[in-house]
């Protein structure tokens, strides 16, 4: 029983367990089967589509600038050039538009990958395995004792690993919305040809960065956690020898309201995103 009471002090005192590494790369890296079953979806069925719409596009573009033409030439060589230009632009930004939504992947992988790397515990990380530090007065402690620890810490310890598994879940979330959203890449951006349905374009593009950046959201709150963490260690509660059921007992509320703090956060990861973005 020591080993296991040992080993939930080390998760309610360390964080999640949650691998983090998957939110460091990017879609094509996740999952290369997806990724390539993304492409030949938007290859397959979309980019005709696509077609389709910015023919139409251009027609109605084309069609509402020769009203302005007549009794100048001159000023209507201008407009129409413009238009073809502006088409043309369009075309070549929906022919990239997969490009363009790794490009924004990329940079919420390199952003989550710099917050990765930072230690927010100040060195003090060897001081968030609170049951190693005990585990000789838990074995001392006796069965009795070991048994009514373990019914404290079990409570706790669920919330703890449902937290790690709400992690795990709004990273594969996070990933498949990346994959439909990037099936569809060249679709939005056609719209953005005409003035009156650019903004379904623009709303797309702001989407597809609200799902890439909620992933860099995920590893700052886990990052400020852990801070969270390593400061709670270092203040309130500290082990400094002395009876461990009664220092366990005293201290249950916050080995159970840690982990309900992350997952409330871990909720709230998209709202940040939003926020980021400016959407909604």
């Amino acid at each position: 029983m020591t080993d296991l009471i040992v080993a939930w002090l080390n998760t309610l005192s360390g964080g999640t367990s949650a691998d983090l590494t998957n939110l460091l790369t990017t879609p094509e890296g996740y999952n290369t089967s997806l990724f390539n079953a993304m492409l030949l979806i938007h290859s397959t069925v979309v980019k005709p589509v696509t077609a389709i719409v910015l023919a139409i596009m251009a027609s109605l573009m084309l069609a509402s600038n020769s009203t302005r033409v007549d009794g100048d030439r001159e000023l209507g060589t201008r407009i129409i050039a413009a238009t073809m230009f502006k088409i043309a632009m369009v075309f070549i930004v929906c022919q990239n538009a997969t490009a363009i939504l790794n490009a924004i992947a990329g940079v919420a992988s390199w952003m989550a990958t710099t917050a990765y790397n930072v230690d927010v515990t100040g060195g003090g990380a060897a001081g968030a395995n609170l049951g190693d530090q005990m585990r000789s007065a838990i074995d001392d402690a006796g069965t009795m004792n070991q048994l009514v620890m373990i019914i404290v810490l079990v409570l706790p310890w669920i919330v703890s690993a449902l937290g790690t598994v709400v992690v795990i879940v709004l990273i594969f979330i996070r990933f498949l919305q990346m994959y439909l959203l990037g099936a569809f890449a060249s679709l939005p951006v056609a719209f953005l040809s005409h003035e009156d349905t650019k903004q379904i374009g623009i709303g797309y593009l702001k989407r597809y960065a609200v799902v890439a950046i909620s992933g860099v959201v995920i590893v700052l709150t886990i990052k400020l956690y852990q801070a969270l963490l390593s400061g709670w260690l270092s203040g309130e509660v500290t082990y400094d020898g002395g009876d461990v059921l009664p220092f366990i007992s005293e201290h249950f509320g916050q080995f159970l309201v840690a982990p309900i703090v992350l997952i409330f956060l871990m909720f709230g990861a998209n709202s940040v995103a939003k926020a980021i973005v400016g959407e909604g």
